[in-house]
């Protein structure tokens, strides 16, 4: 007796141990957060979970579960790690998710995942404490050319992080001399600065903007080639003479080796909550600046980071 088309897909799919297309997902689906819950990364991972289990289908769950440790390193070496099955996804953080493979430091690389889509695209800003001497970006460029190596700033990252890149490149551009802090994740750098534990900090626009609203920290420029609809007011890098752009991506990928049938899947349910009208209204309520890539063209744009990152290491190497 021949089999119906749908009961020979489900019975390859359980001979093959992997569930039907049609019942995918039947289980929660993790997603992996590489850095502590309250950050820019973990805000934009809740936000985005909702709409994709919406656009998943009726009972899809995605828990997010965090895995803060070495700036990103830990997280990511598990989700490159995980069984590819369609139940491990996780957000990564490219530069410094692949500044790591550049650096030699992880336990994984490119080629051990697979892309599903980008999400944000986050500037990098430079800020002091609402009380700090320094007014200007001129001010704290000409402090540290003062003082050579005094002037300390915080980063929300590790080595190899967009806001230390960021860093070495001002101090190799502009003749700063900048000496980083590695905070590892957003809470503590920011209550260091206001703390007054540090003179400056660099983080994520996304990251800081109520504070910078409400006074207690002071923002003094944009690392972006155009100035924030977040904030209109807020002068870029370049503005002030100084040729800096530092862009975070936050995006989704999988392990390798996933199905495709449900990374197509996944890259769907990403791809219609990016363009659902209440995601839109929920990520502009809480100021996430989306700037959604499909899966080849996220890729692309990794790629072509690592071989940046590549040359930037050759001239000034981070460690």
């Amino acid at each position: 007796m021949k089999l119906p088309k749908f009961l020979l897909g489900a019975a390859m799919a359980a001979l093959l141990g992997q569930p039907a297309l049609a019942e995918y997902p039947d289980k929660p689906i993790e997603l992996i957060v590489a850095f502590a819950p309250g950050g820019g990364t973990d805000v934009a991972a809740r936000s985005v979970a909702l709409f994709m289990e919406k656009h998943l289908g009726d009972g899809a769950s995605i828990a997010v579960i965090n895995k803060p440790g070495a700036g990103g390193e830990l997280g990511w070496t598990a989700l490159s790690q995980g069984k590819p099955d369609g139940y491990t996804i996780g957000m990564i953080n490219p530069p410094s998710f692949v500044a790591l493979t550049v650096e030699g430091k992880a336990k994984y690389k490119l080629q051990d995942f697979q892309m599903i889509g980008n999400i944000v695209l986050d500037p990098g800003i430079l800020v002091v404490g609402k009380d700090s001497p320094y007014k200007t970006l001129d001010d704290l460029m000409a402090a540290s050319k003062a003082a050579p190596g005094a002037i300390v700033v915080g980063t929300s990252g590790a080595a190899g992080s967009s806001e230390h890149i960021g860093i070495l490149n001002l101090n190799r551009s502009a003749g700063s001399s900048f000496t980083p802090a590695f905070f590892g994740s957003t809470a503590p750098v920011r209550q260091a600065l206001l703390g007054g534990h540090i003179p400056a900090a660099t983080m994520n626009l996304s990251e800081a903007l109520p504070l910078i609203r409400s006074g207690d920290i002071r923002l003094l420029g944009v690392m972006s080639l155009e100035r924030s609809t977040y904030l209109p007011d807020a002068p870029t890098f370049k503005e002030q003479g100084y040729d800096l752009v530092v862009t975070a991506s936050r995006g989704l990928a999988a392990p390798a080796g996933t199905p495709p049938e449900m990374v197509e899947k996944l890259q769907a349910a990403l791809k219609a909550a990016m363009a659902d009208p209440e995601y839109l209204k929920t990520a502009e309520a809480a100021e996430i600046p989306l700037a959604y890539l499909d899966a080849t063209d996220y890729r692309a744009l990794l790629e072509r980071m690592e071989s940046e990152l590549a040359e930037t290491w050759k001239v000034t190497p981070w460690r």
